[in-house]
């Protein structure tokens, strides 16, 4: 994978991550802090949970081995942790942009909270990262379904067919 293939791929990451949150601001207020359960109790905790996740990871790669740890406690909508993501992305996206593909190579010191100490390329740290998000965006989306909510599709597949035309239509799957 090279710098431009890895840039499309975030871009795909930061339009499924939109079209999740434009799901997730259409539930009422207590719908989005309602405890479903799930790898986090609601739909509020899994949206928080993937910025705070890119956060950390974006500072490994600027050379912080343990990364930031934001706090999103007082993000308590879905307008305030949006405009949080899009402060986020001026950031990520900038350091993507400025990546040489000879760079995606270079290792990545990497300390969890949990105890692991690694060292892993950081190519193969940016596609955990997209992974990693699509894992809990697939989350959000049933959390949405059950909370009665319409969660729009945000496949790989469906955002290649649509690069530049927005498709509202819900997933039929």
């Amino acid at each position: 994978m090279n710098a431009a293939e890895l840039l499309d791929l975030y871009e795909y990451n930061k339009w499924a991550h939109l079209r999740t949150l434009e799901s997730a601001v259409e539930l009422p207020h207590d719908q989005y802090e309602r405890e479903v359960g799930g790898s986090f109790v609601s739909l509020r905790a899994t949206l928080q949970h993937l910025l705070a996740t890119e956060v950390v990871w974006l500072s490994r790669w600027e050379g912080h081995s343990l990364g930031e740890a934001p706090d999103y406690a007082g993000m308590v909508d879905v307008p305030a942790l949006s405009r949080m993501w899009h402060l986020f992305w001026h950031r990520q996206s900038s350091f993507i942009r400025s990546l040489a593909d000879d760079e995606l190579s270079r290792p990545i010191g990497i300390r969890t909270r949990t105890g692991i100490e690694t060292v892993q390329a950081l190519s193969d740290t940016m596609l955990h990262v997209v992974n990693h998000s699509t894992y809990h965006r697939g989350q959000a989306a049933t959390q949405v379904r059950m909370l009665g909510g319409t969660a729009r599709s945000t496949d790989y597949f469906i955002y290649c067919l649509t690069r530049g035309v927005e498709v509202d239509k819900p997933a039929s799957y």
